[in-house]
Formats: C-alpha cells, structure tokens, sequence
C-alpha cells in the first residue's frame, strides 16, 4: 500500500462542499452577534483571562504566578463595574485608591501560555486604547478560533467517514449553531484555544491513521501536540490520548497489547509502591495541610489514632469529617453530642477544641489536655434548616509548637449525652453504649482504624483543580459522602451544554431541557447500537477507522471523566462548585460527530438528511430563544 495514496470514497459531493463556506460565514456572524450581545466580562472568569494577555502585551515577558499591575487592576475593576458585573452580588465596595489590587477574580497566570501569547499580538497595537475595545478585539481572535474549530470538525468528520459527508456537515453544523460553545467560543478563555488545538491534533491523527504515516502527517501530528500542551493542560491530556493510540498501531500485530501492558504495570507499580498506606484516616480531612493524620500508638481503641500538631506542622491542626446529607438533614434543629478520647503529650496549658459546624455557624467546647486519655464531650444544638453538619477537633491558634494532640473513638450521636460516661462501643467505632442507651454513631471510622491511600511525599502540594491533588483524591475516594453529587452533576452538565451562559447564572427555561435529555439519550443509544453492530460483523470496519474510534473515544473519554471529578474536592458539601460543560468543549469535535452519528443510527438512510436539516433548524430556534427570551432581556432590559 502507498501510504500517500488518496483513499477510496473521497469523492466530494458539491452541494455539501459548497455548503461549508456558508456554514463558516454564519459561524463567523454568530460569533461577531454573541460577541456584541454579551457586555464585557460576563464569560467565565473573563477579568482575569484577559489581565493574562495584557500583562503580556504591557511587559512584553511571560507573567508569573503573582504578577500584577496595579493600574491596570483599577482599570479592569473600574470597567467591570461600570458594565454591570455586580448587579447580582449586592453592593460593592471598590477602593480605587488603595495601595492592594482589587480583586477581579481568581488569577490565570498559571495556565500554558500559547492561547494568551496569540491574542496579545493584536494587543500591541491598542495599548492606548480603553480596556473595553481591548476585550473586544481579544474576543475577535477567539471567533476567529471558533472558525477554525467547526472547519476542523468539518474536516475530522470527513475523514473519519469520507462516504458520509452530510455527517460531517451536521456535526460541523451543530458546532456552529450551538448557543453555549458560540457563547463560550466568542470570550476570551482558553478553553476557546483549546478546543482548536485539541480538534485539529484529532484531525490529523484520523488523518494519519486513514491515510498511513508520511514525514508530513507525523510532523503536523507532533506540532499540534506540542501545541496543545502549550495552550491547556485538558488540551495536552487529548493530544497524550491519541499519541497513545497511533504510537499502539504502528506495532506489530502480535505486540499491541504491550503499550497498554506496560501502562498496567506502571500504573499497579505506582499503586503498590508510591502511596502513603499508614498515614491517612478515610473519612477524616485535615484542614490547612496535607500532611498525615493517622498514627499508630496505643489508643482506648484500636491500633490507631487521629493526630495533630500546631499550625500544621508535621500533621493537620484541624481535622474534621462532615456527615452525609441523609445523616446530617435529620439532626436539623435537634441537639447533638460530640465526644472524643484526647490526650496530649503532657506540656501545661496544652488545650484541644471539639466542634460542631452547621450551616449557621460553629459551636465548640475547649478542653485541657494530660498525657493520659480522657474522653472529653460536648452537646450542640444543630441550626434548624441546616443541610450539613461537620465534626471537627482543631487545636486553637496561638497554641505552643511541638506538641501533639491525639484523639480516638470520635462519636456523633443524635441527642444530649451527659459527659459523666463513656460510651461503650462494641465491634468498632459504629455502635455505642451511652450511659445505658444504644445509640449508632453518625461518623463514620472514628477511630481512624480505616486508612485511605495517601500520595507519595514528592507529591504533596501538587495542584488540580486549583486545590491540593491528596485532597481531591480522597474526596473521590469519599463515596458515602460525596456519591450523590453524580447524578445531580449528569443532570448540570447536560443543561449547561445545551443551553448555559455567562458565568453559569443565565439558563433557557427549564422546560426546554426535557425534551434535549431525551435528544441526548436516543443519540447515546444509538452510538451503542452502532457499535453493537459493528461489533457482529453487520458491517466491515477497516482497521484504522477502529483505531480513529480508539483515539477519539480515549480523548473524550479523559476529558469527560476529569470534567466529571472536577467537582473535588467537597470539603463543605453546603458550598459545592458544579462543573459546567464548557470542560468539555475540547472534545466538541468528537462530541458532536457521536451526537450526530447516533441518531444517523437509528433513522433510515432516506430520513436522515432530512433529519439533519430539523435538526439545524432547532438548534436556530434554540439561538433565538436564548438570545432574545434570556440575554437581551437580562442585559438590556429594564
């Protein structure tokens, strides 16, 4: 086979050729409308995407993590104000006069640079201009990059079904006309270079795939990795999956196995071999710190004990575990009781704290320390309405350094519970004997016998999801707390792809999310129903089409998950950030070829580019409503 031969089935059709030169000016014109529409700095984390690309228009050098320029702060925070952003946070107070930066928002100087790099070339050329006609031009360039992307689905779709060109033009059609991914694609925010380096690097690794290696193909292929490492880390995550697939096929037959083999057995190396087993109680965070908070000694009960030390220093100066909801909703308005076996290490004046945080506050009971165990208790009463209750023991500010607090048989029970007894517990920490009444404790491994994995030492610290990667890991591993946030989370992530925008505080109307579900569904099942006949021979799949299957369904595979887990980690469950889908525009490209495909599946041929027109006719509708019944009414109404 000449692996630069052009492949069979690539014949172009010319009514779907000569239709993607309008698609591209629509998307164009769409883009310039939302770009219009939106007032400045009401896209996601806008205020501080731009401070990026003007620190690096102004100091002609990359910024580094902590870098400002005050005036340029006031003039952004100025603006913003003057544009409305606070109309929904109440009053506002900014001090123009002050020597401390206003604050706008949270920094994104610690992003790769590429995407801000390219959108501070035009700035050079407007830094006497105000800062509103700055954004608008920065906003431009990411239209432009929007073009791009609904291009580059055109062409992936194309090459990975070239006898399918209505496919390709419908995906690329559901890209352009898409209210969220235009509302997004038309900011400034790096996910909007993201998604063109990630969309067109699966290009041109379908491409090479399809059409064999070449010096040409694999260069580009290479380029377009690096670029999407330069731009964002989610963008980086995609170009490392699809490496992984080719780097796979270019094997022998008999040895394709071996990359995913070796994988496995990193992967189980690093399972074995790099985690902390000992120092981590499941169930238990540490606040301030990731340090380790389990130890072994000798205890009231058990082998293990919980164990702190002032301002963090060798272990957490507070450790606490928050309940359920459906253990915490019923203690709302009712008393509970707090108790803990203590000891410290025998200094004078050594002082421990037990507390009891609701949603009003946090109640807590001070109590001195011996080098000998004592069980210490007090009860709290729960604020009614409160959605979540925290135990926590914490060692109080000030306290002499050096010195550890050790605790053991933590309970929470509902009810007053004189601090006379003890309670007895029996088969562990889960039930109790309290002054001669049986009670279930409501925390769950109180006396830290249970340990979760902690990260390898040279780990610690290390971010993601701008939090402590050990606290994101354990919040995953906190099912019977945190479990329930994915069905809730599915249900956020579908309404914002079909129909968020701004900062995820405008919405279409919930009725039109219904019917968009059952859209989603028939489409997902007819992706399944696809692969199950592909999977029985009912058709041939050439090989590089399954290995294109395999890089994409990997990259979005990635990408879904990490946007699923970046709700951790849930330290507070009354105060929870909801991802939103624009984690996912990245993969839009394969998104919307999967959408499409699937519901191709489950139509007659005849039916479906008919089907497609619909289709692109109610994602028209769903422009006008959102545009005319959501944003012109909350922006420019009275």
């Amino acid at each position: 086979m000449n692996p630069s031969a052009r492949p069979p089935g690539d014949a172009s059709r010319p009514l779907f050729a000569g239709l993607l030169p309008l698609l591209l000016a629509v998307t164009l014109l769409r883009g310039l409308v939302y770009l219009a529409v939106m007032p400045p700095w009401q896209h996601y984390d806008e205020p501080t995407h731009f401070e990026y690309v003007r620190l690096l228009a102004e100091k002609k050098r990359l910024p580094q993590p902590g870098d400002y320029d005050l005036e340029m702060r006031r003039e952004i925070a100025a603006s913003m104000q003057a544009a409305g952003f606070y109309k929904d946070l109440g009053s506002q107070t900014l001090d123009f006069f002050s020597p401390n930066p206003p604050n706008i928002g949270i920094t994104e100087l610690t992003h790769p640079p590429l995407y801000y790099v390219l959108l501070a070339l035009p700035q050079t050329l407007l830094l006497y201009q105000d800062v509103e006609t700055q954004l608008y031009v920065g906003r431009l360039v990411s239209v432009l990059l929007y073009v791009v992307v609904v291009a580059a689905v055109y062409a992936l779709a194309r090459e990975l079904s070239p006898r399918r060109p209505g496919l390709a033009l419908a995906a690329a059609g559901m890209v352009a006309f898409l209210p969220p991914v235009t509302d997004v694609m038309s900011s400034v925010n790096n996910d909007v270079g993201a998604a063109a380096a990630a969309t067109l690097f699966l290009w041109a690794t379908v491409r090479l795939l399809r059409r064999g290696p070449s010096f040409g193909r694999v260069a580009v292929m290479l380029l377009l990795a690096g670029t999407c490492a330069l731009v964002k880390n989610t963008a980086g995550l995609v170009a490392i999956s699809g490496l992984l697939v080719v780097a796979g096929s270019w094997l022998p037959v008999r040895r394709r196995w071996l990359p995913w083999a070796l994988a496995g057995l990193v992967l189980l190396g690093l399972l074995i071999a790099a985690p902390d087993w000992q120092g981590y109680a499941a169930g238990w965070y540490g606040r301030g710190a990731s340090a380790p908070l389990r130890q072994q000694t000798e205890t009231p009960l058990g082998k293990f004990a919980l164990v702190l030390s002032p301002e963090g220093e060798e272990h957490p100066a507070t450790i606490a575990q928050e309940l359920p909801p459906a253990r915490g909703r019923p203690l709302a308005g009712q008393a509970a009781t707090l108790g803990a076996w203590l000891k410290g290490t025998g200094e004078p004046g050594q002082q421990v704290e037990l507390r009891v945080r609701d949603g009003a506050g946090v109640q807590a009971h001070r109590a001195a320390l011996t080098d000998e165990w004592q069980f210490v208790s007090f009860t709290a009463t729960v604020a009614p309405g409160s959605s979540t209750v925290e135990a926590a023991v914490a060692i109080p500010r000030g306290s002499p350094p050096g010195h550890l607090v050790y605790a053991d048989g933590l309970i929470l029970a509902a009810g007053a519970h004189g601090p006379q007894n003890a309670p007895q517990f029996a088969g562990g920490a889960g039930r109790a004997t309290w002054n001669g009444q049986e009670i279930g404790n409501l925390l769950h491994n109180g006396s830290a016998e249970a340990a979760w994995p902690g990260l390898p030492s040279w780990l610690l610290g290390a971010q993601m999801y701008r939090a402590e990667i050990q606290d994101v890991f354990h919040s995953i591993l906190d099912l019977q707390r945190t479990a329930w946030v994915y069905p809730h989370e599915l249900w956020i992530l579908h309404r914002s792809f079909w129909g968020a925008f701004g900062w995820a505080h405008l919405w279409l109307p919930e009725p039109w999310f219904y019917p968009l579900a059952a859209l989603t569904l028939a489409a997902v099942a007819g992706v399944v129903l696809g692969v199950v006949r592909h999977s029985r021979g009912q058709a041939e799949v050439p090989a590089w089409k399954r290995r294109s299957w395999w890089a994409l369904g990997l990259a979005v595979g990635v990408t879904a998950i990490g946007t699923l887990f970046h709700i951790h980690p849930l330290y507070h469950l009354a105060h929870i950030y909801w991802p939103v889908a624009r984690y996912l525009t990245v993969t839009i490209g394969p998104l919307a070829i999967a959408l499409c495909a699937g519901l191709a599946e489950l139509l007659p041929r005849r039916y479906r580019a008919p089907a497609a027109g619909v289709g692109l006719l109610g994602l028209v509708v769903l422009d006008a409503v959102a545009i005319w019944t959501v944003l012109v009414p909350y922006y420019y109404g009275s």
